[in-house]
Order: C-alpha cells, then structure tokens, then sequence
C-alpha cells in the first residue's frame, strides 16, 4: 500500500507547492500541496490520509496524478472545474453569436445599440446558449474580432439592388490582372 511516493521534486515544484500549502482562498491545492510534501517527506500513505482526513486511496491517486502529470495534474480551478466544466462553444455557436453582435438589435430587441448585458440576455433568451458571462462573451467577440461598439447606428438602404451591389463589391468574382502597356 505504501509503495507509491512522490517522485524527487525540482527547486520550482518544491516552492510552488510550498506557495500553495499556504493557500486560503482554494482548500483543494491545499490539500494536494500537503500531500505531495508529506509523501516526499517519508510519510506512510496512512499517515498522510490521517493527517489530512482523506482515505488512502485519495492519497495514492494524487501521488500518481503528480508523478505522471506534475503540478498542473493535481492542480483544481474553481471555474474551470466546477459541476458543468468549462462553458465551450463550438464553431457553430461563436459564428451564430458574432452573427447577432454585427446584426441591427432595432429588429431584434427594438433597441439601437447592443451592449454585453442585452446581447447575453437575448442569446440566452433565444436558446442559443444556455449561460455564458460578460467576460467569456467579451472573450469570444475579440477573438472574432468583432468590434460592436464602434457602429453605434445601423442604416437600411431602401435600394431593391442593394445586396446584389454589396456583393459585387464585397466579393469580387476574381482578380483580373490589369496589363497596359506604356508606350
């Protein structure tokens, strides 16, 4: 039962385990820090699980999980790691968000300006995500690029060919090399 130890730690693992055995705000890298120490230090896995009031197989497991991953595979972050895991989007759901970001919000909300606030409330009204935070929707839209703020009004053109020229001109069909020949 006791076979499995910590593997010899480098001078960065032992202080940045150190750093997180004084840890307040996450118990869990707490935990983790503490057990890696004491295995290190010689201690019996049933010793290790008494003192910090888990079982030894918990013990065991996160001496493996360090020895095969480092600090990284013993490391819990709270928003990453919650009950759900972490919120990911695919392909289709970014491009159908940016989508609504650049579109008119007068026929969609009947408001002229998006903010972060309404775009997430309409998403998640419209079911295209079930939640997402300010700071991720934030995320997402400067990745694509996507620069709402900056058009602040829309404006429709009452021109039946409006599209047809707007594609012509945002699409051209192909480049045509220009040769003139200068006399």
């Amino acid at each position: 039962m006791d076979k499995v130890k910590a593997r010899t730690l480098r001078p960065y693992e032992r202080q940045k385990l150190n750093r997180m055995k004084q840890q307040l705000a996450n118990s869990v890298n707490k935990l983790h820090a503490r057990i890696i120490l004491l295995s290190r230090g010689r201690q019996k896995n049933a010793r290790i699980a008494q003192q910090c009031d888990c079982s030894p197989a918990w013990v065991r497991q996160i001496i493996h999980r360090f020895n095969d991953g480092g600090i990284e595979a013993i490391v819990w972050y709270p928003y990453y790691c919650g009950p759900t895991g972490p919120h990911r989007f695919g392909a289709d759901v970014v491009e159908q968000i940016c989508e609504i970001a650049l579109s008119p919000p007068t026929q969609l909300i009947g408001m002229t300006v998006w903010s972060l606030a309404k775009l997430r409330d309409y998403l998640v009204a419209q079911k295209i995500v079930s939640s997402i935070s300010l700071e991720h929707l934030r995320q997402i839209l400067r990745r694509c690029k996507v620069k709402w703020r900056h058009t602040k009004t829309w404006k429709d053109s009452t021109d039946p060919e409006f599209w047809a020229k707007y594609r012509r001109i945002k699409m051209p069909p192909s480049k045509v090399i220009d040769v003139r020949i200068f006399s």
